[in-house]
């Protein structure tokens, strides 16, 4: 757990990448909105800062979110105090019914729970459909072989003003496994913190994905864009429904 974004690199992650979080809630909301549903609980795995579940309680839901980072769930518990946050492994999680259950930004990518593997993602499925009413939806992402275009390293950096990152990405191939070195600095009085991270991710193909949603009952599509944006490279959404008549 202590590699799971510490105290500086949640901050950053807060102010300068939620868009794809309040685009999947937007996207949540017209699910919503279209099928009828104004009220529920909706469980936000790897809730990060919380942003995702703003949305939805602003919008009268309630809210469960779930993630390994402390230094996450306290933005988060700052971000929206009327929502429910735990900070646990998400594999084993606890689901309780729900309208719906989401989990946005490579959530079951990462390898920081040593439990991660497909059959514990299989199992994970199958206990959110069972989690979910019928007709109850399950969005989420995953990062899927060719996540770093090109030639599978990448290098970049972000100057946030108060901050900045250091981001060196490579993508093994025969693995499907990505790493990512991140450096990051933030402003304290006159001088900057640094901190370094790195992260591993198994990158899960797509179809593979989709198979493992339908045999735990789902009705599935894929998604190429959230509300507002077209995902990255490699990044593939599902939106998946229990169905009614389940």
């Amino acid at each position: 757990m202590s590699h799971a974004y510490r105290e500086d690199l949640s901050w950053i992650h807060d102010l300068g990448f939620g868009d794809l979080a309040r685009n999947a809630a937007e996207l949540l909301l017209r699910e919503f909105a279209g099928a009828g549903i104004d009220s529920g609980r909706v469980v936000d795995l790897g809730c990060g800062s919380g942003i995702f579940a703003e949305a939805l309680s602003n919008a009268g839901f309630d809210v469960l979110g779930i993630d390994l980072s402390p230094a996450m769930i306290e933005l988060a518990r700052q971000r929206v105090p009327d929502a429910e946050f735990r900070c646990e492994p998400l594999l084993a999680a606890e689901l309780p019914p729900s309208v719906a259950v989401a989990a946005i930004g490579e959530v079951f990518n990462y390898r920081f729970d040593e439990s991660s593997s497909r059959p514990a993602r299989q199992g994970l499925y199958g206990r959110i459909h069972g989690a979910l009413q019928p007709g109850g939806i399950f969005l989420f992402d995953v990062a899927g072989p060719g996540r770093v275009p090109g030639d599978g390293h990448l290098h970049t950096c972000v100057d946030g003003g108060a901050w900045a990152l250091l981001m060196r990405a490579e993508e093994d191939r025969t693995a499907r496994r990505l790493t990512r070195c991140i450096t990051s600095f933030r402003q304290a009085g006159e001088l900057y913190r640094r901190d370094d991270e790195c992260h591993e991710l198994d990158l899960l193909p797509p179809d593979e994905v989709l198979d493992d949603l339908i045999g735990a009952g789902f009705a599935t599509e894929r998604l190429s864009a959230y509300y507002g944006d077209d995902l990255p490279a490699g990044l593939h959404g599902f939106l998946a429904r229990r169905p009614a008549d389940d």
